[in-house]
């Protein structure tokens, strides 16, 4: 009978050191009022903008005219937002046959319009030897060109070839990666405004 009431001393010895420790512990959390800060990862484009270098919005500033104008873009941006080697992009940009032109990359039919050309996404748009850029952006006036359809087939092939060379994500003009619905719409306009084009002609 001795021994029962000794544990049952103990035990109660035991819960009241708990309670004891419980109430000690959250004292000293609530004095010292302890939060848990939930943080947000910036987003890249945020930070470029306070150091106000800007992400090139407006890619039809490149263009002379703004008037009747069908613009197929397709931004290319670095999956872990570092900057480009930019020597490799001028070398890649070099052996695929881009001309460099007032600061941006073209390339050219073989009648020497303007198939499409590449920009610094960040502004202002333009190409150095110093540039420093996470974004660049693929461009074309499909008014323009001798032949839409081909023209947005090579954009696309020249976006996914640079997408593999240097890890980044092949977006649309709200820089979310592009779908293939994206694709299939800009393969459509390029198909409607070469037909324009033939009836243009065969008006003229």
């Amino acid at each position: 009978m001795g021994s029962n009431s000794e544990i049952y001393l103990i035990g109660l010895a035991v819960l009241f050191f708990l309670i004891i420790v419980f109430l000690f512990v959250r004292k000293i959390t609530n004095s010292n009022k302890l939060k848990v800060k939930i943080e947000t990862n910036p987003d890249p484009f945020d930070s470029v903008e306070k150091n106000n270098d800007t992400l090139e919005e407006k890619s039809i500033d490149l263009y002379e005219s703004k008037e009747n104008q069908e613009l197929a873009c397709f931004y290319l941006l670095s999956v872990d937002k570092t900057i480009f080697d930019i020597d490799q992009i001028f070398g890649f940009l070099s052996n695929y046959g881009a001309k460099i032109k007032n600061k941006y990359f073209s390339l050219v039919d073989k009648t020497g319009i303007e198939k499409f050309r590449i920009i610094n996404a960040l502004k202002p748009g333009t190409f150095e030897n110093d540039t420093r850029t996470f974004a660049i952006v693929v461009v074309s006036d499909l008014i323009r060109v001798s032949d839409p359809v081909i023209t947005v087939k090579q954009m696309i092939e020249f976006s996914i070839n640079f997408s593999e060379k240097f890890h980044a994500t092949l977006c649309d003009e709200e820089r979310t990666p592009i779908s293939k619905q994206m694709i299939s719409h800009m393969e459509s306009r390029a198909q409607d405004i070469e037909r324009i084009n033939q009836l243009n002609k065969t008006e003229n």
